[in-house]
């Protein structure tokens, strides 16, 4: 039998209860932010740099012309560097047109643009051959991923020696990780 006058509702201690949950959820969230802001800008920098490698590419392949009216079409490249200067980490890497077609990238009159590497990441090193048994050398100082024509073809080159495979690692502050890796197939992927 119900009382009359008497209204349902929360207590004190029920109220407490459910604020006192929601504060631990909001607090674990918070906590988590910063690592799960460079996760997401690590991994939005690694498809940024493969899509940079499909827009290549697209160029080598599609006959673009390299300088207005210059009849010149050359293969595009992608030029990756681990340091920007002395122990400085490179933050950005070069679009390039391979006008001595000797797939390598030759400053400064190669050279379409700088790309910088969004956010805090950074290239932390460079790699070739991994997929590969045996596994090649990690720590190359620079690579050249240029895409030739009129064949579909790709150059992976560093140091003066060509490569099946290459990986770019790029790293946040706070260590996450991220590996773009160009194939000879002139395939791009990220793991």
């Amino acid at each position: 039998m119900k009382k009359k006058g008497v209204l349902g509702g929360f207590t004190v201690l029920e109220m407490i209860i459910v604020m006192g949950i929601m504060l631990t959820m909001v607090s674990l969230v918070l906590a988590n932010y910063p690592s799960f802001n460079e996760r997401l800008g690590v991994r939005q920098a690694a498809e940024e740099i493969a899509s940079s490698g499909r827009q290549v590419q697209a160029y080598g392949l599609g006959v673009k012309e390299f300088g207005k009216g210059s009849g010149a079409f050359p293969g595009y490249g992608l030029h990756f560097s681990r340091f920007a200067s002395a122990d400085v980490p490179a933050t950005s890497y070069i679009f390039f047109a391979d006008n001595n077609k000797d797939l390598q990238y030759n400053a400064p009159g190669e050279k379409i643009s700088d790309a910088p590497i969004q956010g805090s990441a950074y290239i932390s090193d460079i790699c070739a051959n991994q997929k590969q048994i045996p596994a090649g050398p990690c720590g190359l100082l620079s690579l050249d991923v240029v895409y030739l024509r009129p064949t579909p073809s790709v150059s992976l080159k560093s140091g003066g020696f060509l490569y099946a495979d290459v990986e770019v690692k790029i790293k946040g502050s706070r260590g996450t990780t991220k590996t773009i890796i160009f194939w000879l197939s002139g395939q791009v992927s990220i793991e």
